[in-house]
């Protein structure tokens, strides 16, 4: 079965929202505020930018952790990136996984880049 592009962007997209609404009852830090994150594609209305913010797992000192801790260590340094700028919305740009698959030696990263806004 073909799937085109644009259909692979959008379940693509769609696997990422399930994947961060499933994991966000679980808080790998306290330093985490209430912050929205939104994979739409057009920006939040009537908020103001605050600056470009990136969320990685790479800085998890763990090799064993599972692709879902490590989803999450990512989301929640974006968060933590976002609330340090002074937002309290980010808009996820780019999302990339370079470790999905548990395959010995291979990089474990997943790294989110966004745009922090802090919205009324």
């Amino acid at each position: 079965m073909n799937v085109s592009k644009k259909s692979r962007g959008v379940i693509s997209k769609i696997t990422l929202a399930l994947l961060i609404i499933a994991c966000s009852e679980v808080s790998a830090q306290s330093e985490v505020k209430s912050i929205t994150i939104l994979l739409d594609e057009q920006k939040p209305a009537g908020c103001q930018l605050v600056g470009r913010v990136t969320g990685s797992s790479q800085d998890t000192q763990e090799d064993n952790i599972p692709y879902t801790g490590r989803l999450i260590d990512a989301r929640n340094n974006l968060r933590n990136e976002t609330h340090k700028l002074g937002g309290n919305t980010v808009h996820i740009r780019h999302a990339s996984t370079s470790g999905k698959y548990e395959v010995p030696g291979a990089d474990k990263k997943i790294t989110f880049i966004g745009d922090a806004y802090h919205c009324e």
